[in-house]
């Protein structure tokens, strides 16, 4: 999946079931590039992008 950030195609799957954030629906993702930790989940019928840590900012 393509970051929303970044554009970068690299991202990992978290799992964070545990923690209550993840589900099977909307599994968190983390961008290996600039760190953007986001779902996509459907809300009342429309998709939404949900930033749970925004990016890190460039040194």
């Amino acid at each position: 999946m393509k970051c929303p950030n970044c554009g970068n195609r690299t991202s990992l799957n978290l799992d964070m079931h545990s923690g209550g954030f993840s589900s099977g629906e909307a599994p968190l993702k983390e961008c290996g590039e600039c760190g953007l930790v986001w779902r996509v989940k459907i809300e009342a019928g429309e998709t939404m992008i949900d930033i749970i840590k925004p990016a890190d900012k460039k040194k």
